[in-house]
């Protein structure tokens, strides 16, 4: 999930032979081009920041008539077509109507308006599965004995809505990786099926498309990235809330067998909907669509043939009435790909343990996932109800009166953040370093407010210190801090192998549960505040289904 305010407001507001492909890239008349065998792509230049972008590079089979619903493969055929990528695309777009109102609230303007405009949002499409590249000229002009390091973007946003360049452009990481002669990154960014089209549950439909997506998106870099002057053997894959989430889901695969297309992870505030009810949404879809169209649909293969239009309206009507902090659709056990969550899968130890990972939470991460106008315990037991719906009278007593009993905070608001917070985001990051024997590097984003993916504007910095996130301007100290920390973990494996030097050292985890904490007064090492007896006990209720 993005950042709600700053992230819908950009909607708002408006070279090495790999061991796969031989490498045909050239620059003719100062224009790169790379020949992927199904299409010629040639890039853009950025001359301020002396990097190419190949925009739009359709990465898989596009998921529309037959393959709609459907897992699909790398592209095929043989084409010389020349694609100049200027044709946007990104996957149809839902929104909740309670990230509508915030977004409404924060710009003063009608949530019918804000609504409509979401609804507009250009390069809309099915055939959407596409990728964008920034190469750094001194990475595509090199030698190929010289391969850099890449890194993949998946973006957040609650597996509904976002896109490829939702969360920002990469010239900042991609200057710090420059700096003093450093090597270099190439940045990769994805689209996949968001909704209905990529989450949508049901016996006669393939479950987590949308992870599906990512996987053949890291095959494609697997495959390709070598035509661009990229490492397919030094891929770090970083996302944001449901990116960070999608990782995990990757990390703990098929329960820990077969490998990882990628090296390394950085997760980022990895965003859950506990027990997420697939046969629940399923019904919400074919209800919704049997009264859109005035007919009784009462499978996949009668939505599948729908017209794209009603299908759209189908899945905007079912995420806007999702509940407060929730969306309706995302992943879930499948039984193949995804065996169980993976908070139970990380405690089992069913996970591909060779992989390297920096992983960090917010501290206020659940803020606008949880209802303002909660008052009383009352209030805070019918949001937890809806949050957790599964779970018993006996466990919510439990919860409030042991784990989180009142007189810890200033109002019952603040508890229902971070029972939520520590459930649905932060314990999550503690599990995984617990499973890979706390050989993690962990961070605390706590500079205020300290929302959930408040960070991804520090990610994404390029220098506008007046770019501000939940109504506060960034910290560029900060900002520069976490991209150095970023593109040291991707050159080098360590977030203190910047090239641009490291302002605060970065340690391992460790059996003390050390972590860096970026703060209102600047960079602190501190014990993680998810090594926690609640933390345990959440991970120990998800393994025996209390909530």
């Amino acid at each position: 999930m993005l950042s709600i305010t700053a992230s819908l407001a950009l909607v708002v507001a408006t070279t090495l032979a790999s061991p796969f492909k031989t490498r045909v890239s050239s620059i003719h008349n100062g224009t790169a081009s790379v020949d992927l065998g199904y299409e010629i792509h040639t890039a853009s230049t950025n001359t301020s920041g002396d990097y190419y972008i190949f925009n739009n590079i359709p990465y898989a089979q596009q998921p529309i008539d037959g393959l709609r619903f459907r897992a699909v493969g790398l592209p095929t055929g043989n084409s010389s077509t020349v694609n100049n990528g200027s044709t946007n695309v990104i996957c149809i777009q839902a929104y909740p109507d309670w990230t509508v109102e915030l977004v409404a609230k924060a710009y003063n303007v009608s949530s019918r308006i804000v609504e409509e405009i979401m609804y507009a949002e250009a390069g809309q499409t099915e055939a959407c599965l596409a990728l964008d590249v920034y190469v750094p000229a001194n990475i595509f002009n090199r030698n190929s004995s010289s391969p850099a390091p890449v890194l993949l973007w998946i973006h957040g946003g609650g597996f509904t809505y976002g896109s490829k360049s939702s969360s920002g452009d990469p010239a900042g990481i991609i200057a710090r990786s420059t700096m003093n002669e450093g090597e270099g990154v190439i940045f990769v960014s994805i689209n996949y099926r968001l909704g209905l089209y990529g989450w949508l549950g049901g016996a006669d439909v393939t479950p987590n498309l949308g992870l599906h997506d990512q996987r053949v998106a890291f095959e494609w870099v697997q495959e390709y990235i070598g035509l661009f002057g990229g490492d397919p053997d030094r891929v770090t894959v970083i996302g944001e809330s449901a990116g960070a989430a999608s990782i995990l889901h990757h990390i703990t695969s098929y329960g820990g067998e077969g490998s990882l297309p990628f090296a390394q992870g950085i997760i980022q505030s990895p965003a859950f909907q506990l027990n997420l009810d697939l046969t629940d949404a399923y019904e919400k879809t074919l209800a919704q669509a049997s009264n859109l169209t005035s007919q009784s649909i009462t499978n996949a293969t009668e939505l599948a043939a729908l017209d794209a239009e009603i299908l759209r309206a189908v899945n905007f009507e079912v995420v806007l009435g999702a509940s407060q902090g929730l969306f309706v659709y995302g992943p879930a056990p499948d039984g193949t790909y995804v065996p169980a969550l993976p908070q139970v899968l990380l405690a089992q130890g069913k996970l591909h343990t060779d992989v390297n990972v920096t992983a960090g939470h917010n501290s206020l991460e659940a803020a606008p996932f949880v209802p303002s106008t909660i008052s009383s315990e009352t209030d805070l037991i019918a949001a937890l109800e809806v949050n957790f719906p599964e779970v018993s009278n006996s466990t919510l007593t439990y919860i409030l009166d042991v784990l989180y009993p009142a007189s810890r905070y200033e109002s019952e608001f603040l508890r229902g953040v971070q029972i939520v917070s520590d459930a649905d985001f932060s314990c999550s990051t503690r599990f995984l370093a617990q499973a890979l024997d706390n050989q993690t590097h962990n961070y605390i984003f706590a500079y205020p407010p300290g929302y959930h993916a408040q960070d991804t504007s520090y990610t994404f910095f390029n220098g506008d210190v007046t770019t501000s996130d939940d109504g506060l301007p960034v910290n560029e100290e900060l900002a520069h801090a976490l991209q150095d920390y970023i593109v040291g973990f991707a050159i080098s494996g360590n977030p203190n192998g910047s090239p641009a030097g490291t302002a605060h050292e970065f340690p391992v985890y460790g059996s003390n549960a050390t972590v860096v904490k970026f703060a209102y007064s600047g960079l602190l090492t501190t014990t993680d505040d998810m090594a926690t007896d609640p933390c345990a006990w959440w991970q120990e209720a998800l393994i025996d289904g209390l909530v």
